[in-house]
């Protein structure tokens, strides 16, 4: 059996025009007795892939733990809302 995908969610990457976020299950990613692994791919509006990453799941678990960690630190750094002084979600620039 050849490697096979499964996605599990996709959904727009937040501040881009057109790119999708996929997350898909991969069995058999790098041959027949590979084990599976997560992929986050970054795609364009055409489809095209701009970046990606595998995760083996003996992984995940530090991989999450590291999201965590992350959100938490760029939690505690102050800044100013987005795009406030403009009263908008995106945009901006001078």
């Amino acid at each position: 059996m050849p490697m096979s995908k499964i996605e599990v969610k996709s959904f727009k990457l937040a501040h881009s025009s057109n790119e999708v976020v996929k997350i898909q299950h991969v069995e058999k990613p790098y041959g027949e007795f590979s084990s599976p692994v997560v992929n986050i791919g970054i795609y364009s509006e055409g489809n095209e892939m701009i970046s990606e990453i595998d995760i083996p799941y003996d992984n995940i678990e530090e991989f999450f733990k590291a999201l965590n960690e992350s959100v938490a630190l760029a939690d505690s750094i102050p800044r100013s809302k987005i795009h406030a002084e403009l009263s908008a979600e995106i945009g901006g620039g001078e």
